[in-house]
């Protein structure tokens, strides 16, 4: 059998299309909870501040990725959005300068004994976020 669908116009594709992408972008500019912000910072910070631990840090490095994946994901399925990327560029930003500070204490860790510039880093990890969280509140506005 065969089914016969009504092949839009060009007119109605280009409508269909440019309603996908309004669409796309509320989904995507749907507001977090106000507690979530706070939440992924620290656990940012607290991932950050394992590498002090030496070679005992790795378990609650993982510990605490999973702990962070775990509540934005629970975060995302009560908000309709589970694997949603916000479109705020300047909160990407942030989020990818948190990462990089991460990073930045686990080469720290492997090439010095020091401790405090994984504290510093630390306290960067979780201020990049907590900036770029500001702008992505404002870019969002307010839980519906």
């Amino acid at each position: 059998m065969e089914n016969e669908l009504q092949v839009p116009n060009p007119a109605e594709a280009r409508e269909a299309l440019a309603n996908i992408d309004t669409v796309q972008r509320a989904v995507r500019d749907t507001p977090w909870p106000v507690w979530l912000y706070p939440v992924n910072a620290l656990l940012v910070g607290a991932m950050t501040l394992t590498f002090a631990l030496g070679d005992d840090g790795f378990v609650p490095l993982l510990a605490g990725g999973a702990v962070l994946i775990a509540v934005n994901m629970l975060a995302g399925y009560r908000m309709g959005t589970p694997f949603a990327y916000p479109t705020s560029r300047l909160f990407l930003a942030s989020v990818v300068a948190a990462i990089a500070c991460l990073l930045g204490a686990f080469i720290v860790a492997e090439t010095t004994t020091h401790v405090w510039p994984i504290v510093v880093l630390a306290i960067a990890a979780s201020s990049f976020y907590l900036a770029g969280s500001v702008v992505h509140r404002r870019s969002t506005g307010a839980p519906r």
